[in-house]
């Protein structure tokens, strides 16, 4: 019981610091606060012992100290950065699948990849919605309820922030982003 709710309160503060990311327009500030945002939410997943999850939430705080590293230096990230952290998310699902439900949190943390790799704020912001949503579903099915609740927040967050952001910006600009 007291992984349980040890994994709660991580997951806590992850979103916390997850929807803080999503007020910035800084793509180097939104990976620094996303960095400690999946700090928090790998030891929520390893917490409860959900594997998949946690080792791939590992993988993605390498993932953004990697694009937090080449947007410092002001230098475009490879492709083949890219690539390589999509097939690490493939082989980290596939070595700790535990049940078919961890096939979502595969799915979700490819999605995520290609998010983070989108330079522009805005984009960044709406392709995360999706992933959102499904890792929510995979963590309902995990029993890591916290984390299903604050992924669904964090949902909104996003749909609001972007909201705010066209309503600021000149709403041509959504049509290149579909």
């Amino acid at each position: 019981m007291t992984g349980f709710i040890l994994s709660q309160i991580l997951g806590g503060v992850a979103l916390l610091l997850t929807c803080m990311s999503y007020f910035t327009d800084n793509k180097r500030r939104f990976f620094a606060v996303q960095i400690l945002a999946n700090l928090f939410y790998a030891s929520s997943f390893l917490a409860q012992g959900v594997f998949v999850g946690g080792i791939n939430t590992i993988i993605s705080i390498v993932r953004v100290f990697t694009l937090f590293f080449f947007e410092k230096s002001e230098k475009n990230c490879p492709v083949s950065v890219f690539l390589i952290f999509s097939t690490a998310y493939l082989i980290a699902g596939n070595l700790c699948l535990q049940s078919e439900i961890d096939i979502l949190a595969v799915v979700a943390y490819e999605l995520f990849n290609m998010a983070m790799f989108v330079s522009d704020m805005d984009a960044t912001r709406i392709l995360m919605i999706l992933p959102n949503i499904i890792i929510a579903i995979y963590n309902l099915l995990s029993s890591t309820f916290t984390n299903a609740a604050l992924d669904m927040i964090e949902v909104l967050v996003l749909f609001l922030v972007v909201m705010q952001s066209f309503s600021h910006k000149n709403i041509t600009k959504f049509k290149y982003l579909v």
